[in-house]
């Protein structure tokens, strides 16, 4: 994820400021991984959510 500067302040926006904080949080995460643990970790987690859907829709 690239580097970018913030044009705004959190007093400013609020919804752009979280968000920014939420990419931050994410590049910290994932700064040291590659593409394709990244996009590992991402099915799993697909999967994950996946399954749990259905066993909603069936009870």
């Amino acid at each position: 994820m690239e580097a970018y500067k913030n044009s705004y302040t959190e007093n400013e926006d609020r919804l752009l400021w979280e968000l920014h904080e939420i990419r931050h949080r994410l590049h910290k995460k994932r700064k040291n991984k590659t593409i394709q643990e990244i996009n590992r970790e991402a099915l799993k987690k697909y999967s994950e959510w996946k399954k749990e859907r259905e066993n909603r829709l069936l009870t």
